[in-house]
């Protein structure tokens, strides 16, 4: 069987003219006609033999022109050449469809030395072009990225198309699948991939030791390391296989960032120091990029993010001990700036955040401010300014943050609120100013008040907020039963009683009170009366106690040169301007046995009204006090710009430090029930535990609101055994149902 047709085809295929559809499609009728039903083995070996012994000559011709090159004038002979080559052994495959079929059935019978067309041009290739001139080829290659590296400009084409070349040879179709896929890149990795990343590294290696010679500058050294990281990055996409990008990137991570890591590492607090946020941020990516190249810098962001907190509260600190806008302002500017840091240069990373958050634990509790206090107040002290600064947002004032404002406001106080370490404190202050606000009505938005609480519920839960949102419900159901009361009662003359408002409140969710006693003029008297019978009629098995200490209301007067004035005052201090309804001039002893108060309250009330200049006395305060001989009258002078007073506010400025008191008196007392509430709540559920793993739990629940001791819990579980709630059986400690 003479082949002169099969030279034909194959002359044409491997010409240097572009090969057509129209020829593929032309040279496939050709070969279908040769090809007959029954055709001998002795045939196709015939045709397999002549194919292969063609591509052989012609890659020796190749290899001829080939072999007088070098560097780069070798990698575009050896590019063009295979371009044309490997089309058309994509078109002789497409044509001797039939010879592939019969060669699928040699390889099945295990006659390993067969190949399909394809695979049979890509083994003839490797074997007579590549393998002979790898030992140039490939130090072509990495000296055109090494001139590239130093800034020279290169065809990148000829690395990407030496890259598809090489991962094409490693195509192997006798073998499966899941084996194909493993091994087609074994000769790009093992000719090429080793020898690249052994460039990489000795060049850079290099480039480091230069940089450090010539320049000490970190930022430099930064702006570098991240510049190659991106070249490299770059490279891999447009030239190298995918799979290079690992090996690639761990190489220049352990030459440029780990080896340098203690060098870099040095640099953080510097950059922290100067502000230097976008090369923060480059270092942060960097050693992002290694092992163990952040927990250095967490360590370092802590230490500096506290050091700041104490320096900023340390330079206010005389101020800021009476001023809670400013202790809060001074917190907040700390926390804003590092958060920012941490949300922009350090992605949130949960390490980082951790750092800002264990440092703001630290500045938030304890710092120059809080040391000024007493030492059993000390504790005390950050939660009680962040509660009065609460006080002055929500009270009324001739300037009110607008909605926006007001909502921003409450996110600042939650952010510093979330690190104080006793939520308890806080929320006893918390619930005493809210009170006052609520039962003087200087609240200013009942909205504002409602949406706070939800974020400390939201924070703290359900249980934490139940005495306040009680509070709330009690000044509403108030109003209601004050206005019913109202269209009820009619005065002589007709007209409803308008000036008269209630607060029912229910002790065991309201701040203790002392219930002063005090005698009520029976003018007013007589109004109280009437509203305690109607409420006992409504609901009889309650009982009112009126707290005299927290009342207030209006006295209007014209006894000041006929003037009107409208005070606003306590009830102690309208009990005594009334008594000047009768007489002009009093001892304040007297004044304390007309209106039955103590006489250190006495000396307080009239020691107020007389720094108002509303009364004067023949003799000098003592303090804010009136001597009890001290003989009191009416100041004819007292002139105000203002036709209504506040005079309530002079006692007022004595009850923070009441509160201050109340809440450290309380603590105590409240801690322990809180423990001992936590621990039975526990062991209801476990039923069982040992002493340690109980303790570990009640610290773990109890934390959110305040920071409990070991020593402590252990009273408790004491006192619970003690009480019969708890046995202990050998180790374990047991529930008793």
């Amino acid at each position: 069987m003479t082949m002169e047709w099969l030279d034909e085809v194959l002359i044409n295929l491997f010409s240097d003219d572009e090969i057509t559809s129209t020829q593929i499609w032309s040279h496939s009728a050709t070969i279908n006609k040769r090809f007959g039903v029954g055709m001998s083995r002795e045939t196709y070996i015939a045709i397999y033999s002549g194919i292969s012994n063609f591509i052989e000559n012609h890659l020796n011709k190749i290899h001829k022109c080939a072999e007088v090159y070098k560097g780069n004038e070798l990698l575009e002979m050896y590019v063009q050449y295979w371009s044309r080559y490997s089309e058309a052994s994509d078109a002789l495959s497409a044509i001797f469809v039939k010879i592939d079929n019969w060669t699928r059935g040699e390889i099945d019978k295990g006659r390993k030395e067969r190949y399909m067309v394809y695979m049979l041009s890509m083994v003839l290739w490797k074997r007579d072009i590549f393998d002979t001139l790898e030992h140039k080829i490939i130090p072509a290659m990495l000296e055109l990225v090494r001139l590239e590296r130093t800034g020279h400009t290169i065809n990148k084409r000829f690395i990407s198309a030496v890259v598809e070349n090489l991962v094409e040879l490693g195509l192997d179709d006798t073998v499966s699948a899941m084996e194909r896929e493993a091994k087609k890149l074994d000769i790009y990795k093992n000719s090429f991939e080793k020898k690249f990343i052994e460039a990489t590294r000795d060049f850079y290696t290099n480039e480091v030791s230069v940089f450090h010679m010539e320049n000490g500058s970190c930022t430099d050294y930064l702006i570098k390391v991240e510049t190659r990281i991106q070249q490299e990055d770059n490279r891999v996409t447009l030239c190298l296989h995918s799979s290079t990008g690992t090996p690639l990137s761990g190489c220049c991570n352990d030459v440029m960032i780990t080896k340098q890591l203690e060098f870099i590492q040095a640099h953080f607090g510097r950059l922290l120091m100067d502000k230097m946020d976008d090369h923060l941020a480059r270092m942060y990516r960097m050693c992002l990029r290694v092992e163990n190249g952040l927990p250095a810098l967490r360590k370092a962001l802590k230490e500096h993010v506290q050091k700041e907190g104490l320096d900023a509260l340390e330079r206010v600190a005389a101020e800021a001990f009476n001023d809670p806008k400013l202790y809060m302002s001074t917190l907040w500017e700390v926390h804003e700036r590092y958060q920012g840091l941490v949300d922009r240069s350090f992605s949130k990373e949960p390490g980082f955040m951790k750092s800002l958050d264990s440092a703001a634990i630290e500045f938030v509790n304890k710092n120059a401010v809080t040391l000024r206090a007493p030492p059993q107040l000390q504790p005390l002290k950050s939660s009680e300014l962040l509660s009065r600064y609460c006080d002055q947002l929500f009270r009324k004032s001739a300037k009110m943050p607008d909605e926006n404002e007001m909502d921003d406001s409450q996110k600042k106080v939650m952010t510093i609120f979330k690190y104080l370490e006793d939520k308890d404190v806080f929320l006893k202050f918390y619930t005493q100013m809210l009170s006052r606000r609520l039962i003087t009505e200087h609240s200013a938005s009942v909205e504002a008040e409602s949406a706070f609480i939800q974020k400390l519920t939201d924070t703290c839960g359900y249980e934490f907020t139940t005495r306040l949102t009680k509070m709330f419900q009690d000044i509403q159901v108030s109003k209601d039963l004050t206005s019913e009361f109202k269209e009820k009662s009619v005065d002589d003359d007709g007209k409803k009683f308008v000036e008269f408002n209630a607060k029912v409140l229910t002790p065991r969710f309201w701040p203790c009170h002392s219930e002063s006693t005090i005698r009520i003029p029976k003018n007013l008297s007589t109004k109280l009366d009437d509203f305690e019978a109607y409420y006992v009629a409504k609901h009889q098995r309650r009982r009112l106690t009126w707290l005299y200490s927290q009342c207030r209301g209006e006295v209007t007067t014209t006894a000041f040169k006929g003037k009107k004035y409208v005070f606003g005052v306590t009830t102690p201090q309208m009990c005594t301007l009334l008594l000047f309804n009768e007489q002009a001039t009093f001892t304040a002893e007297h004044i304390m046995e007309a209106i039955g108060m103590d006489g250190k309250s006495t000396k307080a009330v009239v020691g107020s009204l007389v720094k108002n200049q509303v009364l004067k006395s023949d003799k000098a305060l003592e303090g804010d006090e009136v001597p009890l001989n001290a003989t009191i009258t009416l100041n004819d002078g007292y002139t105000n710009k203002k036709v209504r007073v506040d005079l309530s506010k002079m006692t007022m400025k004595a009850e923070p430090v009441k509160e201050t008191d109340n809440v450290q008196k309380d603590l105590d007392e409240d801690r322990k029930n809180m423990i001992a509430a936590c621990i039975v709540r526990i062991m209801k559920v476990r039923k069982q535990m040992s002493h340690s793993e109980l303790i570990h739990e009640a610290i773990t629940q109890l934390s959110g609101r305040f920071k409990p001791t070991a020593a402590l819990i252990k009273v408790s579980i004491l006192d619970l055994i003690n009480n019969e709630y708890l046995t202990r059986e050998n180790k374990l400690l047991k529930y008793v149902d």
